[in-house]
């Protein structure tokens, strides 16, 4: 569930008393926009608080926009270990929501294992590719989202 807040510049704050309370389900995002005030006597909960807007209250147990940075680009990074035996970890980041593919392809082209085919939310990723399934060789990975492709080499030593 993601929370917008977007004021205009008539009402720029919201202020909620000093005994009020915001709590942030797991999952939930709190997006303040520019110019925005949101000021609690307490802030608490699992979810994120994101955006420009201004934050006052205590909130201690919730991510704020300080401990989340979204990614700026599409990136792909090199695996790692690598070379690797049994697996490695792929990282990849997206600034967007986008549909976003991960497979891997042996080096004929031939399409080995999908890791991620799906719409994921802007942010930060790492899959862990096990190749205990397959020999000893250079394999490739490439990450397809929003229209933008990425490839990256690999080498399995058993």
């Amino acid at each position: 569930m993601k929370i917008k807040i977007f004021l205009i510049v008539i009402l720029n704050t919201i202020v909620l008393s000093a005994q009020s309370l915001i709590t942030l389900d797991t999952g939930t995002i709190l997006e303040i926009g520019a110019g925005a005030d949101v000021c609690a006597g307490s802030i608490t909960g699992s979810g994120q608080i994101i955006g420009s807007g201004t934050i006052c209250g205590n909130p201690t147990d919730v991510e704020t926009e300080d401990q989340i940075s979204l990614p700026k680009d599409f990136a792909l990074a090199q695996n790692y270990p690598n070379p690797f035996n049994p697996s490695t970890i792929i990282e990849y980041q997206l600034p967007k929501v986008s549909n976003v593919s991960l497979k891997v392809y042996d080096i004929l082209g031939n399409e080995i294992v999908t890791l991620v085919n799906e719409n994921k939310e802007a942010g930060n990723y790492e899959v862990e590719f096990n190749a205990s399934r397959i020999s000893s060789g250079i394999y490739f990975y490439k990450l397809q989202a929003d229209n933008k492709t990425f490839i990256k080499k690999m080498s399995v030593i058993k």
